[in-house]
């Protein structure tokens, strides 16, 4: 990602931060999402849905997290090119 100059006012340090943070928070949030929906299409939602949904979700979390990082490059350039 180009960095911002530094007259920008989102170049301040929570600024920056957050940028480095950002693929975290949406691999959280996504991997939340998709163990529920795939949780409930392949086991239903009954009283132990919420459980099973925790335990994938434990699982998915962290992947989601190594995979936005280790992804974060090859996305950035197909996103350009599709920007294109």
């Amino acid at each position: 990602m180009p960095e911002l100059p530094a007259s920008d006012p989102g170049s301040d340090p929570a600024s920056r931060r957050a940028r480095r943070l950002l693929p975290a928070c949406l691999a959280v949030f996504m991997s939340a999402f998709v163990a529920a929906v795939v949780t409930a299409i392949n086991t239903g939602v009954d009283r132990g849905y919420p459980a099973r949904w925790l335990l994938a979700w434990i699982i998915a979390g962290p992947a989601a997290i190594v995979a936005a990082y280790v992804f974060r490059p090859l996305a950035w350039r197909l996103a350009r090119r599709l920007a294109r």
